[in-house]
């Protein structure tokens, strides 16, 4: 019997994996694809989810694949109307690191196949909870050979939005989904700014630009009321912000909408919810990978210690990570507010109101401190 079942092999499902088996766990991943999609949405390791993936032994790693943004900018009309510095933000990481997904999945699988060669098995499919005892906990999964019936101290559902051990269990997931739809890709940077984020508020609509790894610059580009999922992206960012982009040179594009989202509740007897199977938050603003990734630490440490199903600890842990995934999901909301399109006579009082804000050194700091979740 295992200690510790997780299914899902994405970044929280890994880094869960990783801390358990550091500390001498024996754990499985089931991960029902094959392979690393390349496909990556999430780009954004904030400073405490630096410090998870640190802690999982991938320091190193980071700093050699990723690529530090050390400030924000915005920009309306092709002029510079406010700045966010990081070099203020407390800790080892004074920047927001970027690294697509799939970048951040390969560097985990790899360090847990040197901890435990067999712990991931992909292929595997969540099927169904076979029944608890106080001991441990029994599920199925579904592979090349059938239905496999396997039992574990704990089961982790870490299998996303879309979770079936979530709906296996039976849990609510309150919320809602959100009017703002975006379309990002990536692209040869065009821009001077290596280190930078830029966020273009128009009145069409926010345009946010983010340096990658490998020469690359993500955009996303907020959509307009009908405007469809296969728009033309590249005259997109043309048209609001005067930027160029090679659209025969796009490696990744993709359209996305957004909701917020949280479980009823995150556990269950033996089998526990974690990342996007327990709270959804939108993606703009970069919080749930990183939110996730924290919450992954904070129950790797609680298991490891000895909690027991129903416990004060466990329980003080849902809910801390609910309220801080409430806490990422009204600042997703105000952040998409703020990108909405409004009339072009009101524009110039938003940017009033962004410079302002900048300008003082108490909500300058305070901004970039939400922001990076400091």
């Amino acid at each position: 019997m295992d200690d510790a079942a997780i299914i899902g092999g994405g970044p929280v499902g890994l880094g869960l994996a990783v801390l358990l088996a550091q500390q001498g766990w024996t754990v499985r991943v089931f991960e029902r694809r094959h392979g690393i999609s390349g496909h990556s949405r999430a780009i954004g390791l904030h400073p405490p989810a630096q410090q998870v993936l640190a802690r999982a032994g991938l320091a190193a790693q980071l700093a050699e694949q990723g690529t530090a943004i050390r400030r924000g900018l915005g920009i309306s009309n092709g002029r510079q109307i406010a700045a966010l510095d990081f070099a203020s933000l407390p800790g080892p990481y004074p920047y927001v690191l970027a690294l697509p997904e799939h970048q951040t999945v390969a560097l985990l699988r790899e360090r847990l196949r040197a901890l435990d060669p067999l712990a991931l098995s992909e292929g595997r499919e969540f099927q169904g909870i076979e029944g608890q005892s106080a001991e441990a906990i029994r599920f199925t999964v579904a592979g090349p050979g059938g239905l496999q019936a396997t039992e574990a101290s704990w089961l982790i559902g870490a299998d996303g939005v879309q979770s079936a051990v979530r709906a296996e269990l039976g849990v609510a997931f309150h919320g809602r989904g959100l009017p703002d739809r975006y379309l990002m890709g990536d692209f040869p940077e065009t821009t001077v700014w290596p280190h930078s984020a830029a966020l273009f508020i128009e009145a069409q609509g926010i345009v946010e630009s983010f340096p990658l790894p490998h020469g690359l610059r993500r955009w996303v580009a907020r959509l307009g009321h009908g405007q469809p999922p296969d728009a033309d992206l590249p005259e997109l960012i043309r048209e609001r912000t005067g930027y160029r982009v090679d659209a025969e040179a796009c490696t990744m594009r993709s359209c996305f909408s957004t909701a917020n989202r949280r479980a009823a509740s995150m556990m269950q007897g033996r089998a526990v919810l974690l990342g996007d199977a327990a709270h959804q938050i939108s993606p703009i603003g970069g919080q749930g990978m990183c939110l996730g990734l924290i919450g992954a630490a904070r129950l790797a440490d609680l298991l490891a210690s000895g909690a027991v199903p129903g416990g004060g600890q466990l329980l003080q842990f849902q809910a801390r990570q609910l309220k801080a995934a409430r806490q990422a999901g009204l600042k997703a909301h105000l952040n998409m507010a703020l990108g909405r399109p409004v009339a072009p006579w009101l524009l110039p009082a938003r940017n009033l109101l962004f410079s302002a804000a900048a300008s003082n050194r108490t909500v300058h700091d305070a901004v970039a401190r939400s922001f990076t979740m400091t």
